[in-house]
C-alpha cells in the first residue's frame, strides 16, 4: 500500500486506511483527517521535516511518523 509518504507534491489522494493506535485515529480526527477525505499533499521532502497537507481549505503539518500511518490511493 502507498502512505503519503510515498505520494509526489502536488498530487490529490484518497485516505484509505488509517494504521496504528487508537490516540493517532484521535488526534487526526481532531486535525479533520478521515477515512475517505480526499486531501492535497502540498508538501514532503525526503531530508526531514513535517509534510504539509491541504484539506479542506486548511494547511495540516504532519510528523513523517504519523504521516506512515496513513494509506491512501491517487485520484484525478
Amino acid at each position: 500500500m502507498k502512505t503519503l509518504l510515498n505520494v509526489d507534491n502536488g498530487r490529490r489522494v484518497r485516505i484509505l486506511k488509517i494504521t496504528g493506535g487508537k490516540g493517532i485515529r484521535q488526534h487526526l480526527q481532531c486535525l479533520g483527517i478521515h477515512i475517505g477525505d480526499v486531501v492535497t499533499l502540498k508538501k514532503s521532502s525526503f531530508l526531514g521535516g513535517p509534510v504539509l497537507l491541504e484539506i479542506n481549505g486548511y494547511d495540516v503539518a504532519l510528523g513523517k511518523g504519523v504521516a506512515s500511518k496513513i494509506e491512501v490511493e491517487e485520484v484525478e
